[in-house]
């Protein structure tokens, strides 16, 4: 999704921002949170990064005020941020298994209201899981010439297997206006597995710009020295990895998978930018990475969320120049080899690891020898397709060596200490050995101008081989809350979907309330992507399918764009020659938990999720 073609990073675009929210009636009397006297914090570059404030359960009870608030930093970026009554920004929520979450937000972002919204997208939105009535802030252009969104939200509680209902963690009914409020109330399964997930603002048309300006912070189910003894007693990082615009902003970026061009945006981690910085004489890129101290001889368990609106990341950590190999502990919140065998689950080395925007990794680093001149956290290139953005090789810490051996504020330094087993955590266990009821396969395409997404779910097969109900609409139906459920499945079943993409940029699919297991990465290499290290055999809420590499979507005999894109991207390559495979991935869908109700399944390349490319499952009972 090149610059002209993005949302967030595209003037343009912010004018048509808007809102795609309906939902149940569920409205509760609660009061207020006043507003914070604060700006929305952002570090200095080159800083060194210290874990986010954090608050913690007591007595299986987490009651959390957040002022959701906005701010304009110095040079006109807007920028979101969650804050509590004391000033605590965007805190990290540690919760264990059982545990119940209980947020109420009160939208303090500014309000105008805008009368056009039916005649702009050609359809009625009735929110009814918190306001009635859709309300959006009018699009504004400072003087920098940086364009502001509407403040409209509410909250997402990421890789949560928490319930869709109505003051759960629902996003397709759920609304808060500016200036109104809202409580959430999520009870935390007894089984959820211990590990990085985290929350952000989820308004269809909104999220791009929500993330993108700071709105998001980490959530620990706490518990995971019990499943992975590696970890106890180490120095953890949380690190929160975002994007904003460049401070140049706007700017032309390079074409995608150029190393060393101009990217798509900066990238933040813990609020610390790395300050890309343009030359306009010679377009030479310079970063400025952030610190991230260590003493010598020690392990830390480094716990990464990528919290960027639409950048997929590459992570390495290198020693002058080599990758080093890390031992991965956890991904999207699951503790690798623990979930469908016998635990403890052994640790995965590698020496990167690929993650998707919205995706999480925790792993172990053991700090640089004295032979290591530069030691740095760093994102290598990530070639996202001939259509997608620039996402470059880019420092993003460096690690420096201290003679001490803590730095961070307590108690929320270390992990904790390995007390047993708990193998009640096998939330996912025996999953294998189930027979998926049914086969569906699922895949993204696009409108090759960047002005429209779609996912499908095209094909469905049953264990007998019978043909089972498909999406109960076209294919290339953009995303509508007043859609049909494009998947209607049974709670206590296991699905195998296959997703491929059919679009020549990449596409990665999140799950709303479950995991899925992932069995194989096809025509990864056929198409000119190679294969995510790491994730085979494991429990994701987030992948990655990598584009096609095959011809453009054809065009109307005037040359624009078709919509739906006819004929689609890749059915033939080489200027016309045998089409190549579709990337694919396949993985078994668990819809055995607790989790009723209608949820979402969608890219999180968020500018392609406001553009449509979601859809809507039933589960029922």
């Amino acid at each position: 999704m090149k610059q002209q073609r993005s949302s967030y990073w595209n003037c343009k675009s912010f004018l048509v921002l808007m809102v795609v929210v309906m939902a149940q009636m569920c409205v509760v009397a609660q009061a207020s949170v006043a507003p914070v006297n604060t700006t929305c914090t952002r570090f200095n570059p080159g800083s060194v990064i210290h874990n986010p404030p954090a608050l913690f359960s007591s007595n299986g009870v987490l009651n959390v005020q957040f002022s959701y608030q906005a701010s304009t930093d110095s040079i006109g970026r807007q920028t979101f941020c969650f804050v509590t009554p004391s000033g605590v920004q965007n805190p990290t929520l540690h919760v264990k298994p059982g545990d119940t979450l209980n947020i109420t937000v009160t939208n303090n972002t500014p309000f105008t209201e805008v009368n056009d919204f039916d005649e702009t997208f050609g359809s009625t939105f009735s929110p009814t899981c918190g306001d009635t009535n859709f309300e959006q802030q009018a699009a504004l252009t400072n003087s920098h010439g940086f364009p502001m969104s509407g403040g409209s939200m509410n909250i997402h509680y990421h890789g949560t297997n928490t319930t869709p209902a109505c003051h759960g963690d629902n996003v397709v009914k759920t609304l808060v206006n500016p200036g109104h409020t809202f409580s959430y109330s999520l009870a935390f399964p007894t089984n959820e597995p211990p590990g990085l997930y985290w929350y952000h603002p989820h308004v269809h048309g909104l999220a791009e710009a929500a993330v993108a300006s700071g709105a998001s912070g980490a959530l620990v189910v706490d518990g995971i020295q019990n499943v992975q003894p590696a970890v106890q007693g180490l120095r953890h990082r949380i690190l929160v990895l975002r994007d904003q615009p460049l401070k140049q902003f706007p700017i032309q970026e390079s074409p995608g998978g150029t190393e060393g061009g101009i990217p798509q945006g900066d990238l933040t981690i813990n609020n610390v930018s790395i300050n890309t910085t343009v030359n306009t004489t010679t377009s030479a890129v310079t970063y400025t990475p952030a610190i991230i101290h260590m003493y010598r001889g020690e392990k830390q368990f480094w716990r990464v969320t990528n919290s960027t609106s639409d950048q997929p990341l590459d992570l390495a950590v290198r020693f002058n120049g080599v990758n080093q190999t890390i031992q991965l502990v956890g991904i999207d919140a699951v503790p690798v080899n623990s979930q469908d065998g016998t635990q403890p689950g052994s640790l995965i080395p590698v020496t990167h690891f690929r993650i998707p925007p919205a995706a999480r990794v925790e792993f172990i680093v053991t700090a640089p020898t004295s032979t290591a001149t530069v030691a740095q956290f760093v994102t290598q290139l990530a070639n996202t397709g001939p259509l997608g953005d620039d996402v470059p090789t880019r420092p993003l810490a460096t690690i420096a060596l201290l003679g001490s051996d803590n730095d961070e504020p307590v108690p929320d330094d270390n992990v904790g200490s390995f007390t047993s087993l708990n193998t009640s955590q096998q939330r996912f266990s025996g999953i294998t050995s189930v027979t998926p009821s049914v086969t569906r396969t699922v895949f993204f395409e696009e409108v090759e101008d960047g002005s429209v997404f779609f996912i499908n779910a095209s094909g469905c097969v049953t264990s007998t081989g019978a043909q089972c109900a498909t999406q109960p609409y076209p294919i290339d139906t953009p995303f509508d809350s007043n859609n049909p459920p494009a998947v209607v499945t049974t709670q206590g079943s296991v699905e195998k979907w296959i997703i491929q993409n059919h679009a020549r940029e990449n596409h990665e699919l999140h799950q709303h309330q479950i995991h899925f297991k992932v069995l194989s990465q096809d025509n990864f290499e056929a198409n000119g992507s190679p294969q995510a290290p790491g994730i085979n055999g494991q429990f994701l809420d987030m992948v990655e399918v990598p584009f096609c590499g095959g011809d453009p979507a054809g065009t109307n005999p005037d040359g624009s764009a078709t919509n739906p894109p006819n004929p689609p991207a890749c059915i033939t390559a080489n200027g016309g020659g045998p089409g190549i495979p579709y990337p694919q991935v396949q993985t078994l869908m668990d819809f055995r938990g607790p989790d009723i109700g209608a949820f979402v399944f969608h890219c999180h390349i968020l500018g392609h999720e406001d553009r449509g490319m979601m859809a809507i499952e039933q589960v029922n009972q």
